[in-house]
C-alpha cells in the first residue's frame, strides 16, 4: 500500500516535527487509555455481576411441568357446534414435580449440545433446620457431591470438613448457617422436609461461597436422603446443567426442549432485567467511547492538517520533481497511521497499567469487607479492538489533509513562496 517513497518522506516529517508528532501521538494514547480502561473495568464489574447469579445456580433447569386442568370445552376433540357444557375448572392439589426416568435422560441430554459441560440430578425441596429451641427454614438439596461440584463449585468453597464423599446421614452447609447455630464439625442438626419427614444428620463440612443467599439458607446432603425426606421414591426434582459458555443457555434450552418432554429453563430468561440492565450499560459505554474516539479523530486530523500547511512549500517542489499525487497521499496517510499506531501502542501499555493498578486498589480496600475479590477484563479481544480503532481513526483523520497536500499546486506554490 504505501511504497519506499511514502514511508522514507513520512519517517523524515515525524522525525522533523517531534513537538507535534508527541502531541498527536498524546492525544490518541490518551484515547486508547480510557477506552482500555473503561472497558476493563465496566468488563470486570459486569463479569462479576454474571458470577454472583450463576456462581450459584444452574445455567439450564430441567423440570416436570406443572399440571394444568383441562376444561372440557378445550379438552382434543371437544365438539363446539351446538354443544353445551355445563361445569367449573378446579384447582388441582398441588404435588412435588417428579422427574423419573431421570437415569435414562441424563445421558441422553450430556450427549445433545457439545455446549453441555456437566449435568447433575438433584432433588430440591423447602425444609427446616432445627437444633435445639432454634428454628430456620432452609432450601435443602440432594444430590451427588462429585457431578453436583461440576455445576456449582463447592468443594473449592470448603472452610472445613470435606464435600466429596459425604455419606448417607451427613450434611453439608454454609458458614453463616453454622455461625447462626453454634455448630462445629460433628455436631447433629435435625432436617424436617415440607413432607413432614425428619432426620438426623452430623455436620462434614462447612463452606463460604460468598454468596448470601447460599452461605445463610442452604443445607447439601446425599440424593438418597433427600429422595427419603421428600417420599420421591427413586425420583428427582431437577436435572441441572452448567454450559461452556453462560451466554449460550436460550440458545441450549430452547434446542434441548424440542428433545426432552419436560420444561426446560434458562438463566437467562429467569433474569431478563438484570440483562437489559447489562446491555444498557454497555451501549452507554459504547457512546462515551465513540465521542473519545471521535474527539481523537479530528485532533489527529488538525494536527495534520497544520502540518500540511507548514509544509506547502517542500509539497510543491516534490511534486514538481515528479512525485505524484498518489504518493503525497500516501505519505501523509502513512503519518496519521504511524501516529495513531505509536499513540494506540502506547495507550494499550498505559490503559493496562492503570486498569491493573485500579484492580490492586480495589482488591487492597474492598476484599476484607466482601470476602470476594474484584478483577478486571483485560482480554484479548478487547486490547485488539482498541489498537485497531486507533490506527483506523488514524488513517480516517488522515484522509483530508493527505487529500489537501495531493491538490497543491507546485508552480503557484514555490511561486508564493
Amino acid at each position: 500500500m504505501f511504497d519506499h517513497f511514502a514511508r522514507s518522506v513520512a519517517l523524515r516529517h515525524l522525525r522533523s516535527n517531534v513537538r507535534q508528532n508527541l502531541l498527536a501521538i498524546g492525544v490518541v494514547a490518551i484515547s486508547v487509555t480510557l477506552i482500555v480502561f473503561l472497558g476493563a473495568l465496566i468488563g470486570g464489574l459486569q463479569a462479576r455481576i454474571i458470577e454472583a447469579v450463576t456462581g450459584s445456580i444452574p445455567h439450564i433447569s430441567i423440570r416436570q411441568a406443572e399440571r394444568e386442568p383441562v376444561a372440557a370445552w378445550r379438552a382434543p376433540g371437544a365438539i363446539e357446534d351446538d354443544a353445551l357444557y355445563v361445569g367449573r375448572i378446579v384447582k388441582l392439589e398441588q404435588r412435588r414435580r417428579k422427574i423419573e426416568d431421570w437415569t435414562a435422560w441424563l445421558p441422553r441430554i450430556e450427549r445433545a449440545d457439545d455446549r453441555v459441560v456437566a449435568v447433575a440430578a438433584l432433588v430440591e425441596g423447602q425444609a427446616f433446620l432445627v437444633r435445639a429451641a432454634k428454628r430456620k427454614a432452609v432450601r435443602l438439596t440432594g444430590m451427588v457431591p462429585e457431578r453436583y461440584n461440576a455445576i456449582v463449585d463447592l468443594q473449592g468453597s470448603l472452610v472445613t470438613g470435606r464435600f466429596f464423599g459425604i455419606n448417607a446421614g451427613e450434611a453439608v452447609l454454609g458458614k453463616k448457617l453454622a455461625d447462626e447455630f453454634g455448630i462445629v464439625l460433628g455436631d447433629k442438626v435435625r432436617l424436617v422436609s415440607d413432607e413432614g419427614l425428619a432426620g438426623s444428620y452430623t455436620l462434614a463440612g462447612v463452606f463460604d461461597t460468598g454468596f448470601t443467599a447460599v452461605d445463610e439458607g442452604a443445607v447439601f446432603i446425599p440424593l438418597k436422603d433427600a429422595q427419603a425426606l421428600f417420599a420421591l421414591g427413586t425420583a428427582v426434582t431437577v436435572v441441572a446443567l452448567k454450559l461452556a459458555r453462560v451466554f449460550d443457555a436460550d440458545a441450549v434450552a430452547d434446542r434441548l426442549a424440542g428433545q426432552v418432554p419436560y420444561e426446560v429453563e434458562s438463566w437467562m430468561r429467569k433474569n431478563e432485567n438484570l440483562l437489559d440492565a447489562l446491555r444498557t450499560q454497555t451501549q452507554s459505554t459504547g457512546l462515551i467511547l465513540a465521542f473519545t474516539t471521535i474527539a481523537a479523530g479530528f485532533g489527529i486530523a488538525a494536527i495534520l492538517i497544520t502540518a500540511v500547511l507548514s509544509r506547502l512549500r517542500e509539497i510543491g517542489i516534490l511534486k514538481a520533481v515528479g512525485a505524484t499525487r498518489r504518493q503525497i497521499l500516501s505519505v501523509f496517510a502513512l503519518e496519521g497511521v504511524l501516529v495513531a499506531a505509536l499513540g494506540g501502542a502506547t495507550g494499550l501499555g498505559t490503559g493496562v497499567g492503570l486498569s491493573l493498578l485500579t484492580e490492586r486498589w480495589w482488591q487492597a480496600g474492598i476484599v476484607r469487607r466482601t470476602g470476594r475479590p474484584f478483577q478486571v477484563y483485560l482480554g484479548t479481544d478487547l486490547l485488539a479492538a482498541a489498537f485497531a480503532l486507533a490506527v483506523v481513526v488514524g488513517l480516517l483523520a488522515a484522509l483530508y489533509p493527505a487529500w489537501r497536500a495531493a491538490r497543491v499546486n507546485p508552480v503557484e506554490v514555490i511561486r508564493g513562496a
